[in-house]
Order: C-alpha cells, then structure tokens, then sequence
C-alpha cells in the first residue's frame, strides 16, 4: 500500500522564524532569536508571545531541534537549529503536493528559470546535474 506523503504548510509565523534560523547560520536561544524577530518594533517577525508555540510547532513537524548549550547562567540557554535546508523545504512544498509526480520536475526546473531574473541557464545546468547526482547518492 502506497504511503500518503505528509504535507507540512507553515504560517506566516512559523516561516519567519524559520527564514531567521536559516539567515544566522548557527543555533541561537530565544533571547537571540526574539532581538533579531524585534528589530523593528512597528513590523516584528512575530508577536513576542508566540515564541514557544511557534518553535515547539516547528520541532514537532521535525524541521527544528533543540540543543542543550554548556553554559553558565542565560548562555546556558537551549539553542534552536533548523534540520532542513530553505530549498530543502521548498523541495518539500512542492513534492508534497496533491498530484504531484516525478515526472513534473524537468517542468518545475524549467518555471524556476522563467521567473528568476537573471538565471544563466548554461551556467546552472551543470550545477543542476552536479546536485542531481550528489543527492542521487
């Protein structure tokens, strides 16, 4: 029996806290996490109260972990990492999707170079292979 493919659709929330964890390039704590979600008080990423709901969501959709930090005090604080890349995800979004097949991909590629402004496609076309074949592994 074929097994239905989990589809995970993040909110808005849950996506900018993502798009945070994927921009710093390292695990944060909450306190980092919430100065840089707060920047711009007039526009925060999220509301400050929804900091938990917001990460425990996204640890249980499996894309973020928690790591115990061997700190003293704050810094000994639980550090929030994605375990999924952005196009990890974004592969995700589009492979999880109702009707959906292998054979759509050569398609998806070909609208990703129609709407990417400045895509030289002989450049990236050996790139593409070279990825194909390093995650074919």
């Amino acid at each position: 029996m074929k097994s239905k493919k989990v589809h995970v659709r993040l909110t808005n929330s849950e996506l900018a806290m993502m798009q945070l964890l994927w921009e710093a390039g390292r695990p944060l704590n909450r306190a980092e996490i919430m100065d840089i979600a707060m920047r711009n008080p007039d526009d925060p990423l999220f509301a400050k109260n929804s900091f938990h709901v917001i990460i425990n969501n996204l640890m249980r959709y499996q894309f973020v972990a928690a790591f115990m930090n061997n700190g003293a005090g704050r810094k000994n604080a639980r550090r929030f990492a994605p375990m999924v890349t952005r196009n990890e995800y974004l592969a995700h979004q589009i492979s999880t999707m109702e009707h959906y097949t292998a054979n759509d991909i050569p398609e998806i590629v070909a609208a990703l170079f129609k709407y990417t402004k400045g895509a030289d496609r002989d450049t990236l076309l050996p790139q593409i292979e070279q990825a194909v074949r390093r995650n074919a592994k």
